[in-house]
């Protein structure tokens, strides 16, 4: 499945539960799309905000490394998750910070 039908699948989920949801949009000739390297979506509520890796179930280990190698030079004050989507289309949420 292409990103960008990840990312509508999580939209609707999310947006049904309440969130805010923001997404930068695609440039063609940008290197990295990702919010500060590692995420796609930053979410928001009146608990607070959180940044959303979207990716399939079987990129779940890759991109938990690339947050983590990332999170060794920064420091962030919102919890990180990932998104894993599943065959069946459900996703599998992994909580990174």
């Amino acid at each position: 499945m292409k990103e960008a039908q990840i990312r509508k699948l999580a939209v609707e989920i999310l947006t049904k539960q309440g969130y805010a949801v923001w997404w930068p949009p695609r440039v063609k000739y940008r290197a990295e799309g990702d919010i500060f390297g590692i995420a796609d979506l930053i979410i928001s509520n009146r608990q607070g905000i959180k940044l959303i890796q979207l990716t399939t179930l079987s990129n779940v280990s890759a991109r938990r490394k690339k947050i983590q190698k990332a999170l060794e030079n920064m420091e962030l004050g919102c919890p990180i998750e990932i998104w894993g989507l599943a065959k069946d289309k459900t996703f599998k949420i992994i909580r990174i910070y």
